[in-house]
């Protein structure tokens, strides 16, 4: 087994850790990762090829000034390397103006000054043909919406990363990681790693971890469907932008038809199906999959003749409050834990990246973060 000396080292080259390499690598840092799978690959959270950004943010109004960084970064990223990384297509978003996800999203629109509409139902109708929603219900049009296309920005976080000298070695879990003096020693299968910081963005895989700090952390299954079918051009890119409507209780997400699978949609905040072994995901379709959606689709959609043309399962890493852990770890300052992106996270990948980055090297970060450190578990338990 080689021994090898790194300043950093990343634990996971998905969607988080790639831009933790990316931002390491620019800074001229001696960094690697190691991946389990291979570069954008389909067996954790940031697959599927695409995932809605917004700025408006019902979630939580403080996320707002992280995806003012996060949508600059995206623009550098793609203006880095030739090729779209982010369809500016708009986003939807409607519902019961007393649904949870309506009235954050209005509240954020107080906090913060961001351009959108206000639309009604009668608005909605005449201007989404093939959408049908009920007489009371509203609805929101951001124009800063529209989707990431979610391999590609991984790959280019990885390329740009190996080009500013950063290694990767891919297909290679880490066994194990351990403090040494105030570093840490990471093992693989093929190598012995020294650093004087370790980065963890394992994702499903980082989930035992939190626990072990406290964090009632768990992963779920979901499941994303694509569909092809009669009526499909009322809902084509160009034609229709993304979505989020806010069905009771039920959140349903999704992304104008475009070539060569269709319409893509999911259900996003019913979490019923826990994983107990990411390695042993269920990734078939099951029984239970599709229902909701082809009611959904039914009773909002109702010119699309659904087909099913692809689906794909991906796991949410969720915390207890649904937002992300990004913090230095408590029992070992040479730990960063970037983690708990509750399914929510992808759109943030550039400025989590940095913020990781910044914990690593300088053991704080200049972004707003004190609402998504571990502190705020411990002060709920006291």
């Amino acid at each position: 087994m080689t021994t090898e000396r790194y300043d950093v080292i990343v634990a996971g080259a998905g969607g988080m850790g790639s831009a933790a390499l990316y931002h390491l690598a620019r800074r001229g840092v001696r960094v690697c990762a190691v991946e389990r799978f291979g570069i954008a690959h389909d067996r954790g959270s940031s697959h599927g090829d695409t995932r809605i950004i917004r700025k408006a943010y019902m979630e939580h109004p403080d996320y707002v000034p992280l995806l003012h960084r996060a949508y600059a970064l995206w623009e550098e990223l793609e203006a880095e390397e030739a090729g779209e990384l982010f369809a500016r297509v708009g986003l939807l978003v409607a519902g019961d103006p007393e649904a949870e996800a309506m009235r954050g999203q209005a509240a954020c629109y107080q906090a913060h000054d961001l351009p959108h509409e206000e639309l009604d139902a009668a608005a909605i109708a005449a201007r989404y043909q093939g959408l049908a929603l009920p007489a009371a219900w509203s609805g929101f049009y951001d124009p800063l919406g529209g989707f990431l296309r979610v391999e590609d920005c991984v790959r280019r976080h990885i390329a740009l990363a190996r080009k500013h000298g950063a290694k990767l070695y891919a297909g290679e879990p880490m066994l194990s990681w351990r403090r040494e003096d105030a570093g840490v020693v990471v093992e693989t299968e093929r190598r012995r790693l020294l650093a004087t910081r370790l980065i963890l963005t394992a994702g499903a895989w980082a989930v035992p971890e939190l626990c072990r700090l406290g964090v009632a952390a768990c992963v779920v299954r979901k499941v994303q469907l694509w569909y092809q079918g009669r009526g499909l051009d009322q809902y084509a890119q160009g034609a229709f932008p993304c979505f989020f409507i806010a069905d009771g209780e039920h959140y349903f997400y999704g992304f104008p038809a475009q070539a060569p699978w269709g319409l893509k949609l999911a259900e996003h905040n019913v979490s019923h199906d826990p994983v107990a072994d990411p390695l042993r995901l269920n990734r078939a379709l099951a029984d239970d999959d599709q229902p909701a959606v082809l009611d959904f689709l039914a009773r909002f959609f109702p010119a699309l003749q659904p087909e099913l043309s692809k689906h794909a399962a991906c796991m949410y890493s969720l915390t207890p409050d649904g937002h992300f852990v990004l913090d230095i770890h408590p029992e070992c300052p040479a730990v960063v834990l970037g983690a708990g992106f509750s399914g929510h996270g992808f759109k943030f990948a550039p400025v989590v990246g940095e913020i990781l980055a910044e914990l690593a090297l300088e053991g704080d970060t200049k972004h707003p973060i004190e609402f998504l450190r571990l502190s705020r578990f411990a002060q709920r338990r006291s």
